[in-house]
């Protein structure tokens, strides 16, 4: 983001770049004529905040989810320390892998080895 002044009468100019330029065009898409003081458009805006909390909250309920399956995965305490020993992790985390590899020792293995 750059901001080019120039004499004291005159208004800031703006320039911006990337991300930024992005998000600026797409507030600017909400309401108004592209300059000055504009006045929003509040039914689209509440119309994109509400997408943006039930996709958030979607993808909250999926994590929860997936985290719901990977308890029930059985695992074996022995493999768990294996895999501690093997690849000096930490047990959270050596469990986690295990359980997304359905308590396959072996996979769960290949999958650090790989991943390292």
């Amino acid at each position: 983001l750059l901001v080019e002044m120039a004499d004291d009468d005159e208004e800031e100019q703006v320039v911006r770049k990337g991300d930024d330029a992005k998000a600026h065009k797409e507030l600017n898409a909400l309401g108004g004529d592209g300059g000055g003081e504009k006045e929003m458009d509040t039914a689209k805006a509440q119309d994109a905040l509400s997408q943006l909390q039930s996709a958030a909250a979607a993808e909250k309920a999926a994590k929860l989810e997936r985290e719901r399956e990977l308890a029930k995965v059985k695992i074996d305490i022995k493999d768990v320390k294996l895999i501690m020993d093997e690849m000096e992790i930490e047990e959270a985390k050596a469990e986690r892998v295990l359980r997304e590899h359905n308590g396959e020792t072996v996979a769960a293995l290949r999958f650090l080895v790989n991943s390292v």
